[in-house]
């Protein structure tokens, strides 16, 4: 009897707290629907607990002992995780919608600024978080030309809260501003559309923390123009780079294997974002991953059948303050995330 009363209860506040969000714009009338058929059901129950003899008895829940309670509960726990389900989709779907509004006011604000990409130029697309220290040198060593065609740096200030955006209209970069920090992958995102719609031809990304060689540009661009690849990646394992620690150089080693063997293209690394791609390659890719994009590009391209090759690259330590990279182990869990998503989807 107890238990009954209980559920009565518990469906009364129900149906109060969704009137309650309701009144106050939070809850959608299929939402309050959803919260009445439930709490009628538990009322229902409460009264006549016999009512649910059917249903329970076709599910194999006879009654007896503790197995209606146990059938109830079942039944509680999938309906709990297809709201929980629900609810996670409609996050998804509102971030995705935010973003995208984030993104078409960036893109507004530079089309209103009256920086203007040349068409048919080699754009370099730059994420950068509150790079206001180390972006000086990068913009400064970047090539003013790479293979006959202007190189023209676009930065995409992402969410930053410091001089990043000042410092990098001084050294003359076309820059973009999201007020909103997504990550690198939105962040790049943002740039390659603008780079596409400006009607670049090659479209290269390096980090804007220093640890890439602008004028190693032309080993990235060079197989492009002549007709070797869709895109090129630069990989510090042919060239040269400085170990930051033996987990990370293992865990290199590993992410690599794994993507050769999905993508059945060799890579020997994964994690590099020093890449060029021509505009053509760039339009087939469907990019999604705000964090982690580079595998995501990595098995979009083979999945799409675009012959990908690696050149040798030189990868240094940061120029001056602290990495934006998570610790080496959430790092290769977000990376072993993106890695599954891309690959089921």
């Amino acid at each position: 009897m107890g238990l009954r009363v209980f559920g009565a209860t518990v469906a009364v506040l129900l149906v109060a707290y969704a009137v309650l969000r309701y009144r106050r714009q939070q809850l959608r009338r299929g939402e309050v629907l959803l919260v009445a058929v439930v709490s009628a059901a538990l009322v229902a129950m409460a009264i006549a607990p016999a009512i649910v003899n059917p249903v329970l008895g076709s599910l194999g829940f006879q009654p007896g002992n503790e197995r209606r309670i146990i059938g109830l509960l079942v039944i509680a726990n999938v309906l709990s995780f297809a709201l929980l389900f629900r609810g996670f989709s409609r996050d998804d779907s509102l971030y995705d919608e935010v973003g995208a509004l984030v993104d078409s006011l960036a893109l507004k604000r530079l089309e209103d600024s009256g920086q203007t990409i040349p068409h048919d130029c080699c754009a370099v697309v730059i994420p950068a978080y509150n790079e206001a220290d180390t972006l000086p040198a990068v913009l400064h060593h970047m090539p003013d030309d790479v293979c006959g065609l202007k190189a023209v740096p676009i930065v995409v200030a992402d969410g930053c809260t410091d001089a990043t955006e000042a410092v990098a209209v001084a050294a003359g970069a076309v820059v973009i501003r999201r007020n909103l920090r997504r990550g690198s992958g939105a962040a790049v995102r943002v740039g390659y559309r603008a780079a596409l719609d400006a009607g670049a031809r090659v479209v290269v990304t390096l980090d804007a923390d220093g640890q890439h060689d602008p004028r190693e540009m032309e080993r990235l661009v060079r197989p492009l123009l002549d007709g070797e690849a869709d895109m090129v990646q630069g990989s510090r394992v042919l060239g040269a780079f400085e170990v930051e620690s033996g987990v990370r150089h293992a865990g290199v080693k590993v992410f690599a294997r794994l993507l050769t063997s999905l993508g059945r293209t060799r890579i020997t690394d994964p994690s590099t974002g020093y890449r060029a791609m021509t505009a053509a390659a760039l339009r087939r890719l469907d990019l999604r991953q705000d964090q982690f994009y580079v595998s995501e590009i990595i098995l979009d391209s083979s999945r799409k059948g675009l012959s990908v090759v690696e050149v040798p690259i030189t990868l240094r330590r940061r120029a001056s303050g602290t990495t934006k990279k998570p610790s080496t182990l959430r790092y290769a869990w977000g990376f072993s995330k993106a890695v599954v998503r891309t690959w089921f989807r």
